[in-house]
C-alpha cells in the first residue's frame, strides 16, 4: 500500500494545538483520552498520525511502560512531539505504515486519522494494521460523529475543506 504523505500538516504544526482548541475546546483531547487506562501496563502500542504528541506524553504519564511506536507523515509535529516527549520506550517513524518493521502491537490508537483517507485507502490502512497487531488487539479510535445538528455540519465542511487544500487530505 503506497501511503500519502500528508506534509500539508507541516504548515500547520505550530498552530495545530491552539486552533483545535479554539474550534473544539477540549472535546477532541478527551475524547482522545478516554479509554488511555484500558489499556495494559506493559503494552506495545501503535500510535498512527499522533500529531504533536500531546497523547503521547498523556498515555506515558497514565502507562509509562508502554512501548510505543509513533508514527506521523509530518516532520515537523513529530520535531514538537519529539519535544514534548524525552522520556519513555519511544520509537519516532516518520512516515506511514510502510516505513513500519514491527509487529505484534497490543494496543492501535488513530484517534481523528481514518477519516483523512479516501474509503479504498481505510480499507488498506485497516488491513496493514490487522497484519502487524494481535489477534486481540485493543483498536482505540476518536472521531467526528454527525449528532444531525445543522451548524456542526457546516463545521466539518469547512474543516474539511480547509484540511483539503492546506493539507491535501484524500477525505471529502
Amino acid at each position: 500500500m503506497k501511503s500519502k504523505l500528508f506534509n500539508g500538516f507541516d504548515l500547520l504544526a505550530p498552530i495545530y494545538d491552539p486552533l483545535t482548541r479554539l474550534v473544539y475546546g477540549n472535546s477532541i483531547r478527551s475524547s482522545q483520552a478516554h479509554f488511555l487506562y484500558q489499556i495494559p501496563s506493559k503494552a506495545k502500542v501503535l500510535i498512527l498520525g499522533g500529531g504533536t504528541g500531546w497523547l503521547l506524553k498523556e498515555l506515558l504519564c497514565i502507562k509509562p511502560n508502554c512501548e510505543v511506536w509513533y508514527v506521523e507523515s509530518s516532520e515537523k509535529m513529530i520535531a514538537i512531539a519529539r519535544q514534548k516527549n524525552r522520556k519513555g520506550n519511544i520509537h519516532f517513524i516518520h512516515g506511514t505504515m510502510e516505513n513500519l518493521s514491527a509487529t505484534g502491537f497490543d494496543v492501535v490508537i488513530t484517534h481523528f486519522f481514518l477519516d483523512l483517507f479516501s474509503v479504498r485507502t481505510i480499507r488498506k490502512i485497516i488491513s496493514s494494521i490487522i497484519v502487524v497487531s494481535n489477534s486481540s488487539v485493543l483498536w482505540l479510535v476518536a472521531d467526528f460523529v454527525d449528532r444531525g445538528k445543522w451548524w456542526q455540519r457546516v463545521l466539518l465542511k469547512v474543516m474539511y475543506l480547509f484540511f483539503k487544500v492546506i493539507c491535501q487530505i484524500e477525505a471529502t
